[in-house]
C-alpha cells in the first residue's frame, strides 16, 4: 500500500461523540466519511436493529455489512463512523440467532479490520447521552453494547492500532488534538517512519518502562492502563498484583522479571535479557515497575541500557511506593507544624558487603524519613537511626502491602517497632516512615472510618 492510503476508522456506542469526530477529523485530514450505516439506513425509512426479530437481525446486519464492504473497496481512504467489527457487534447485541450467519460475519469483519491504519474507540458516557429516536433510551443498554463491541477489538484487532480514548477528553478540541496525534502517527508508521506509539512497518521495537503504582489497579495513569491494554509484551515485576497484571490485553505475553538475578553473574542494575529480546524482534514491551520506574524503580539504569542497544523508550511515571503507602496509611508526609522535610533513601545496604550511598548521620537528623526496601534488616536499621542520634522515642510506621486488600500498618518508634513487627504475618513489599509526622496517623484514621 502506498504512504498516502490512510483508513480511520471511529468507534463506540451511540451517544460517544463519533459522529462530532468524525465530521471534525476528515475534512481536516481531506479524507472522505463513512456514515454510519445504521443511522442511513432508518433515516431512508429501514427498521431499527432494535425493533427486528432476533431470527431476521443476522440477516439484516449482513446487508449493512455488504453496503460497508463495496463502499471501503471504492474510497482509497476515509474516515469511518464505526469500524468493521460494529457489524458483529450489532448482531450479538441484538441477539441475533442464526450463529453460522453471525461467525462468518465476525470472520470478514476481522479481516477488514486488519486494513485500518487507526481504530479510535470512544469511551461510553464520557459526554451527556441525548436521546434522538435512533440511539436506545436507556443509556445502559449503549453500556452493554460498548461492552461486547470493546471484547471484540481486544479478540479481534491489532491492538497497536487501536487507540482508546481516556475519559477524561471529553471536549470537541481536546478529542480532536488526540485524534490528531494519532492519526499522524499512523502516517508515520505507513510511511516507514518510527513513531512513539507503536512500531513502524520495519517492526522497530519500543520500550515503554511504565509505573505500576504501590498497588491498587485504580491507582494506575490512565496512560500505563492504555500501554497495558495494546502492548504485545508485558515484563513485569513479580511483585505486581494479579489485578493489575489482568488489565494487559488478552494477546500479550506476560513476563515476569523482577527478582531476576539470583545466581547470576549479570549486573544485577540491568534490563531483563527477556525485554532486550523482544524489543530487539520489533515488539513492543512494557516494562511494568512497582511504583514510580525512576524511583528505586532501576528505570534510569534501564534506559541507558536501551539508549545503548539504540532501542526507543519512554517513562510512563506511577504513583510510588512511599505516596501510596502514606496515603493510604493516612500519614502525611509533610506538615506545617511536624515537618517540612521528607526524605526517600533504601534500607538495604546493611549487611550487603559496600558502603552505603546514603548519608546516614544526616538522614537520622529529623524530618519525614522514608526507607525503601528495610524490612529484612528492619531491626539493625532502627537501631542505626537511634545510635546516629534520633531518639528511640521518635514514631515509625512499617507498611506492608499498601493499598491492596490484604495491607499492614504497625506503629510504634524506632525503639519497639521492630518487636511489633516481628509478630505480624506475611512477607509482602514493605517499607518504613520515620518522624513525628506517623502520630498523626490514629487521629486521621479514625476520622475516615465509615466513609465511602
Amino acid at each position: 500500500m502506498s504512504a498516502g492510503r490512510l483508513r480511520i476508522a471511529v468507534t463506540g456506542s451511540a451517544g460517544v461523540g463519533k459522529t462530532t469526530l468524525v465530521e471534525a477529523l476528515a475534512p481536516a485530514l481531506g479524507l472522505s466519511i463513512i456514515p454510519e450505516e445504521t443511522r442511513a439506513h432508518f433515516e431512508h425509512g429501514g427498521r431499527l436493529l432494535s425493533a427486528t426479530p432476533p431470527g431476521e437481525v443476522a440477516p439484516a446486519v449482513e446487508r449493512l455489512w455488504e453496503d460497508r464492504r463495496r463502499t471501503e473497496a471504492r474510497l482509497t481512504s476515509f474516515v469511518a463512523d464505526n469500524c468493521s467489527l460494529d457489524f458483529p457487534a450489532y448482531a450479538l447485541h441484538h441477539g441475533a440467532t442464526d450463529e453460522v450467519r453471525v461467525a462468518r460475519l465476525l470472520e470478514e469483519a476481522q479481516a477488514s479490520c486488519a486494513g485500518y491504519d487507526a481504530i479510535l474507540l470512544l469511551p461510553w458516557s464520557a459526554i451527556p447521552y441525548r436521546r434522538d429516536g435512533v440511539r436506545a433510551d436507556a443509556p445502559l443498554a449503549e453500556l452493554r453494547y460498548q461492552l461486547v463491541l470493546e471484547s471484540l477489538l481486544a479478540r479481534h484487532a491489532d491492538p497497536l492500532r487501536v487507540h482508546r480514548l481516556p475519559a477524561t477528553c471529553s471536549s470537541r478540541e481536546a478529542r480532536l488534538a488526540w485524534a490528531f496525534e494519532r492519526v499522524t502517527a499512523a502516517r508515520a508508521r505507513r510511511a516507514g517512519a518510527p513513531d512513539r506509539l507503536g512500531a513502524g512497518p520495519e517492526r522497530r521495537g519500543f520500550v515503554h518502562l511504565v509505573g505500576a503504582g504501590p498497588g491498587d489497579p485504580g491507582l494506575l495513569t490512565l496512560r500505563a492502563l492504555d500501554l497495558l491494554r495494546t502492548a504485545e509484551v508485558v515484563a513485569h515485576d513479580e511483585l505486581v498484583p494479579a489485578p493489575v497484571l489482568a488489565l494487559a490485553g488478552p494477546r500479550a505475553e506476560l513476563i515476569p522479571v523482577g527478582r531476576r538475578h539470583h545466581g547470576s553473574s549479570r549486573h544485577p542494575l540491568r534490563l531483563h535479557p527477556a525485554v532486550l529480546e523482544r524489543a530487539a524482534a520489533g515488539k513492543v514491551v512494557v516494562r511494568l515497575k512497582c511504583g514510580d520506574p525512576l524511583v528505586f524503580g532501576r528505570g534510569g539504569e534501564e534506559a541507558e541500557e536501551l539508549t545503548e542497544a539504540g532501542i526507543p523508550w519512554d517513562v510512563v511515571p506511577g504513583i510510588s511506593a512511599a505516596l501510596g503507602a502514606a496515603a493510604s496509611a493516612h500519614i502525611p508526609l509533610t506538615h506545617r507544624e511536624l515537618s517540612s522535610d521528607v526524605t526517600f533513601a533504601t534500607g538495604h545496604d546493611l549487611g550487603c558487603g559496600r558502603a552505603s550511598r546514603s548519608d546516614w548521620p544526616k538522614l537520622a537528623g529529623g524530618g519525614t524519613l522514608v526507607l525503601y526496601m528495610a524490612s529484612r534488616a528492619l531491626g539493625p536499621n532502627l537501631a542505626r537511626l537511634v545510635s546516629l542520634g534520633r531518639s528511640a522515642s521518635t514514631p515509625a510506621a512499617w507498611i506492608a502491602n499498601a493499598t491492596r486488600p490484604d495491607e499492614q500498618v504497625v506503629t510504634g518508634t524506632l525503639g519497639d517497632l521492630a518487636a511489633k513487627v516481628a509478630g505480624a504475618p506475611g512477607d509482602g513489599p514493605a517499607l518504613l516512615v520515620v518522624g513525628e509526622v506517623v502520630s498523626v496517623r490514629e487521629k486521621l484514621a479514625a476520622a475516615s472510618r465509615g466513609r465511602p
